[in-house]
């Protein structure tokens, strides 16, 4: 198991790779890309998937249920392991990897910031959109609220009973196989 600061320098280390912060981005603009991947998991509820459904994607659109590092995994876990990293990214970014780590195993989300069992998937996404929007307004502790970003992820995988680290390794593996800005996305 690697450690949250591992995880962080890997993601980053990757997202450099593929010429992800040449040019870099502003903060805000990262802050929006976290906010994609948020809305991409209730996108895959809204379209009837099931909060543990995986399937795995090949370039020529095909589906599978076997993974392996050249198929896409997909679904709501895969969804939520992209939170994850993109968080991870940024923190590496800015150094914060340690800071993060941290604060993971401290931080506490104020009421009202947490997810909750009782909320719905869809509730609880908004709750996770809430905690990005504090991220892109604080002047300082973006690491402490990365933290709750994180917390909430793991939360709420938790309660569907998904294995977020396995998702987050294997959205990992395959992010590295992947060519340079693949996509021709401008951020």
């Amino acid at each position: 198991m690697k450690s949250i600061n591992e995880y962080v320098q890997a993601a980053h280390s990757n997202a450099v790779s593929k010429g992800w912060w040449d040019p870099e981005p502003s903060f805000g603009e990262v802050i929006s890309l976290i906010h994609s991947e948020v809305s991409e998991a209730l996108e895959d509820f809204r379209n009837g998937k099931q909060p543990t459904e995986v399937w795995y994607e090949a370039d020529d659109g095909n589906h599978t249920v076997q993974w392996n590092d050249s198929r896409k995994p997909c679904g709501i876990p895969s969804e939520l392991a992209d939170i994850v990293i993109r968080v991870f990214d940024a923190c590496g970014r800015c150094g914060w990897g340690e800071a993060l780590e941290a604060w993971c195993s401290k931080a506490i989300p104020e009421p009202g910031c947490a997810v909750d069992e009782e909320r719905s998937l869809a509730e609880n996404l908004n709750i996770i959109h809430g905690n990005l929007t504090d991220c892109s307004r604080a002047e300082s502790w973006q690491a402490f609220k990365f933290a709750i970003v994180v917390q909430n992820v793991e939360k709420l995988a938790g309660f569907y009973d998904i294995d977020l680290e396995q998702a987050i390794r294997e959205k990992m593996a395959y992010n590295a196989t992947r060519p340079q800005r693949h996509g021709g996305k401008k951020l």
